[in-house]
C-alpha cells in the first residue's frame, strides 16, 4: 500500500508540531509534506522543479494568515489547478468561523478549523477527526457519515 499524502501549508512551528503529531496519532500511512508559504504551495502542487517527483496529495490543510500570500489565495489557485479541482481543502484560522468560514467555502475550501490555543485538546482532537475522514476511500467515507446522521 502507498502512503497518502497530505499537504500542509503553515508558517507557524508551533501548528506545523501539532498537526504533524495527529497526523502521527492516525495510525494510517501517510507522508505530510510541509510548506510554509503560497508560493512554495502552488510549486509543490504543480509538481515544478526541484518538486517534480513529489506525490499528489490526498488532502491538503491551508492555514489562511500566511507571510506572502493569503490562504484564501491560495485556496482560489489551487481549485484552478485540474488537478486539484475536488481534492479537499480543509482551512485553519485563528479567526472566528463566522467571520471568515463561508467565504472560504465559497471559494473552494471543504471544511474550516478554527485554531484554539486556549482549547488545544479540541483542536487535536478536530485535526486527526479531519485526517481520518478526507483520508479514508470514498465508500468508508460515505458509511462515516451515514453513521453520524443515523
Amino acid at each position: 500500500m502507498t502512503a497518502k499524502a497530505i499537504l500542509l501549508v503553515e508558517d507557524s512551528a508551533a501548528d506545523v508540531y501539532l498537526i504533524k503529531r495527529a497526523v502521527q496519532e492516525c495510525g494510517q500511512d501517510i507522508q505530510l509534506w510541509t510548506m510554509s508559504d503560497g508560493a512554495e504551495a502552488l510549486q509543490f502542487l504543480r509538481k515544478e522543479y526541484p518538486l517534480t517527483y513529489v506525490p499528489t496529495p490526498a488532502l491538503i490543510i491551508v492555514d489562511l494568515a500566511l507571510p506572502t500570500m493569503r490562504g484564501t489565495e491560495i485556496i482560489s489557485a489551487i481549485r484552478q489547478l485540474s488537478t486539484y479541482r475536488t481534492t479537499p481543502i480543509v482551512v485553519l484560522s485563528a479567526t472566528p468561523k463566522d467571520r471568515e468560514e463561508q467565504h472560504c467555502l465559497h471559494i473552494g475550501a471543504t471544511a474550516y478549523v478554527q485554531k484554539s490555543l486556549a482549547n488545544f485538546s479540541s483542536y487535536f482532537t478536530s485535526i486527526k477527526a479531519l485526517v481520518k475522514h478526507w483520508l479514508l476511500p470514498e465508500g468508508e467515507r460515505e458509511k462515516e457519515q451515514s453513521k453520524g446522521r443515523g
